[in-house]
């Protein structure tokens, strides 16, 4: 029998997906003086090239979804200028246009017959074997294209950073912006691979979860070694009987021990909780519990509506602000910018996705929390990957995918 392959799949069937992770937060695409031309033009090329692949015979239901979301943005959008006085404009469309996009190759790959899904394990497996060589060149060498960050080059399948072998060990970001990053669509494709069992088994993914947990482990991401060890631990509990009899302690004096014993873990939790507690409402922080504080009373100021994408707008409780600030949580980040309703709807849409792919409710539950926890620790949502899970549902999940599997192996045979 065949067996599928990423090394199997023709470069132009792969690329839009790659395309999009690296919207989604390689700093080469997303960093430079550059980066919203080449995310217009390249949406709008793409778009293009899928209305001459569907002859504009594109579904109701997914228009329907467009027009919900576009009309629900919007909403917010008149409301912010009259209560704030001032909208980011640029900062609108580009998040409509990220929306867009994650439509648009999630359709290219429904026309084609493919499981975006397994193809996104895949090439996460793919990016996570090639990560892991560089990151032990990137002990020793700082090699790659000059990126605006200093302490950043790309090779564009890796993002070096700039660190002092003698003072610590370097940590893997993949092609993404920092190691957290990686950790968090490392774990999606955890996520995408419990989604395609429908059930928290590895399956016929056995190759693609050693190479994804291996880099996991390379990145030393707090929040990515959390979820990681829960993911484990309910895995443990559902597949084997003697679970809860050695699984149970085994995890507490593991999990105990990892948060004494590596640095990581306790001492950057402990600082980062001290941190937070210290600050008063003119502090700034971007650390994961500062900048939770700090948002607080943004959330509480514009509940609804939110604070809009203009760091006029956005940081008026703290003027002196006039860049980014490396915002360390991309839950409260999210809900200051655009308000709690607009959230609750997007973890909507997150459970009916994966409610519709598993056909569990258990495990769409259990996709939920653990896609709340890969939030707290980067901006995930500022990006097309995690902004598509606003559209997915408006699209025929209930589709038979090894069917779809087999229909491409039969093009490439």
């Amino acid at each position: 029998m065949y067996k599928f392959s990423i090394s199997s799949i023709p470069l132009k069937l792969y690329l839009p997906l790659f395309f999009l992770l690296c919207l989604s937060g390689n700093p080469l695409f997303t960093s430079g003086w550059y980066s919203k031309a080449l995310l217009i033009t390249y949406t709008f090329i793409f778009a293009g090239y899928i209305i001459y692949l569907t002859h504009w015979e594109l579904e109701n239901k997914l228009l329907e979804g467009l027009t919900y979301i576009v009309l629900f943005i919007f909403t917010l959008v008149i409301v912010q200028k009259i209560s704030l006085g001032y909208v980011s404009y640029p900062g609108v469309l580009s998040t409509i246009l990220k929306i867009f996009l994650g439509a648009l190759t999630f359709l290219y790959y429904q026309q084609n017959k493919i499981d975006f899904f397994d193809l996104y394990i895949r090439l996460l497996s793919l990016l996570a074997k090639i990560s892991i060589p560089l990151w032990l060149i990137n002990q020793i060498f700082f090699l790659g294209i000059q990126l605006p960050n200093s302490h950043q080059k790309s090779a564009i399948f890796y993002t070096f950073l700039k660190i002092s072998p003698l003072k610590d060990i370097g940590r893997n970001p993949g092609m993404f912006w920092e190691p957290g990053a990686f950790a968090g669509y490392l774990i999606l494709a955890i996520l995408f691979i419990i989604l395609e069992n429908r059930q928290f088994i590895i399956g016929s993914y056995k190759k693609e979860t050693f190479w994804i947990s291996a880099a996991l482990i390379t990145t030393m991401s707090t929040t990515g070694y959390l979820i990681l060890g829960l993911i484990i631990f309910i895995y443990a509990l559902q597949n084997y009987k003697w679970g809860k009899i050695i699984i149970i302690p085994l995890f507490i004096i593991i999990g105990w021990w990892s948060f004494n014993e590596l640095h990581f873990l306790k001492n950057k939790i402990e600082s980062q909780i001290i941190s937070a507690e210290k600050m008063t409402e003119n502090d700034v922080s971007n650390s994961r519990f500062g900048a939770l504080k700090m948002d607080l009373q943004y959330i509480k100021s514009q509940p609804l509506t939110g604070n809009g994408l203009s760091i006029k707008t956005r940081f008026r409780f703290h003027p002196w602000i006039k860049e980014d600030i490396g915002h360390g949580n991309g839950m409260s980040n999210f809900l200051a910018y655009w308000g709690i309703p607009f959230f609750l709807f997007w973890l909507y849409s997150l459970y009916i996705f994966a409610f519709r792919m598993s056909e569990v409710k258990s495990i769409a539950i259990f996709f939920v929390i653990l896609m709340l926890l890969v939030l707290q620790g980067e901006q995930f949502l500022n990006y097309p990957m995690f902004l598509a899970f606003f559209i997915l549902p408006y699209f025929n999940l209930k589709i038979d995918r090894w069917k779809h599997k087999n229909f491409f192996l039969r093009q490439i045979n």
